[in-house]
């Protein structure tokens, strides 16, 4: 199994970086394009139970439309980058749809889970970074006001890249290492004891998060909301000299 390559700046020498577990081996970014590899999952309406998770770069079945263009994902290969791509991974970023076909989730939603979820970045089986969702702001979002009954402009922080937080050490990923993004629903127990004994007094189903959505035409419950897990940072492919 791979490691995950930390990769260090060599200074005076703009675009090369050295990695220190493998001295003197030199990784030019010249050829590198700047980028996101990203997958899609879909939380459907309804009450979502306690420890559910949604795993991204996995499923990518039904996903990749060729030449229409990928919405959804432009991973190939499952839980993995294409053969012979690499990538300099610099931001991890989580993107709630504001709207998919007819389908518009309410503020409600985007509340739900951004307050709600867990995420979690396995490189390798290794922890790269974790914690709520809030936490991790992709930058790409939609600004502004709308007129529309029941709906609101709503973003995981402000909808610019450079607001969001980079990792402090980037990491080199390659075809050999295994990708896997989580958000989950953790069972928040501690908030159902009482006041007196430290918790929040909540019932089980006052907890309970439940996506509601709102559509123009087809009942809710045929519908969910999409969120999209991006990973930023500089990209070669296959084809790259």
């Amino acid at each position: 199994m791979n490691d995950v390559g930390v990769i260090e700046p060599i200074p005076g020498q703009p675009g090369l970086f050295q990695d220190p577990s493998a001295p003197g081996k030199v990784i030019n970014i010249r050829d590198f394009r700047e980028g996101d590899k990203y997958d899609s999952v879909a939380l459907p309406t309804g009450a979502i139970a306690f420890g559910t998770t949604f795993t991204f770069f996995q499923n990518l079945q039904g996903k990749n439309n060729g030449p229409q263009g990928n919405l959804d994902t432009n991973i190939r290969t499952q839980s993995k980058l294409s053969a012979g791509e690499s990538m300099i991974l610099d931001r991890i970023g989580l993107y709630i749809c504001a709207s998919t076909g007819i389908s518009f989730p309410s503020p409600q939603d985007y509340k739900t889970i951004v307050d709600n979820a867990y995420y979690r970045l396995n490189i390798n089986g290794l922890l790269q970074d974790e914690g709520p969702a809030i936490k991790f702001p992709s930058g790409y979002g939609l600004y502004g006001q709308t007129q529309e009954s029941g709906q609101g402009i709503v973003s995981i922080g402000v909808p610019a890249t450079a607001s969001a937080a980079r990792l402090i050490r980037k990491q080199l990923l390659n075809q050999n290492h295994e990708i896997e993004g989580t958000l989950t629903f953790p069972q928040r127990q501690w908030l159902t004891q009482a006041p007196s004994a430290g918790g929040g007094g909540f019932s089980t189903a006052a907890l309970t998060p439940t996506i509601v959505v709102q559509a123009q035409t087809e009942p809710p419950s045929n519908c969910a909301v999409v969120v999209r897990n991006f990973l930023h940072g500089l990209i070669r492919s296959a084809v790259s000299k």
